[in-house]
């Protein structure tokens, strides 16, 4: 199935307001959690995240019926889709279909980037970005700038956010996998 890109949410006259900013201590990642947004007919959860040069990636995933849109507002940046590593830079706009398995932009090693992302709206949306938010903020990142796997998958548990394994069945992971390394993500790692 074609999505087509919805209009540039920071294009629009009341832009969707930032409602928190969460920086990781040695400056390397920053989310930014904005308002929901209408846009062309349909609600987007909306943020906006900022890599130091070769930080951000994240492990490839699906979201079994979420569409996302990524605005590269700064840089260039590099994600993976339909099995190949693509390149994009400020200006372009990354499309990917509910049950894609890509990896969200992250910051080349040319230099920092920023990208503003669109995920078709569900109220966990929100509630996910908030808690990556924190664990940013409290310094639970990976040499990449991403939270680690199971930080990841705890909060998903928790939030019951739309985030997959691109080979399992969905099932098999909600009911075994998903709280296995939630469990992992609780032992291990801090309050998120």
């Amino acid at each position: 199935m074609t999505v087509a890109a919805p209009t540039d949410p920071l294009s629009i006259a009341l832009p969707p307001l930032v409602v928190g900013r969460y920086r990781f201590p040695d400056g390397r990642a920053e989310v930014v959690l904005r308002s929901s947004v209408w846009l062309d007919g349909a609600w987007w959860s909306c943020l906006d995240r900022t890599f130091r040069a070769g930080a951000g990636f994240l492990v490839p995933h699906r979201h079994a019926h979420s569409d996302e849109v990524h605005f590269v507002r700064d840089g260039v940046v590099r994600y993976l889709l339909h099995g190949r590593v693509r390149t994009a830079r400020t200006g372009d706009v990354v499309v990917v279909p509910a049950g894609t398995v890509h990896a969200d932009p992250w910051a080349s090693k040319d230099g920092p980037a920023t990208v503003t992302t669109l995920l078709s709206a569900a109220p966990e949306w929100v509630t996910f970005g908030v808690r990556v938010g924190e664990a940013t903020r409290a310094g639970q990142l990976t040499r990449n700038g991403q939270p680690p796997l199971p930080v990841v998958m705890r909060i998903v548990h928790e939030t019951g956010a739309d985030v997959l394994a691109p080979a399992l069945p969905a099932a098999l992971q909600r009911r075994v996998a998903i709280p296995a390394l939630a469990a992992i993500g609780r032992r291990f790692w801090k309050e998120a």
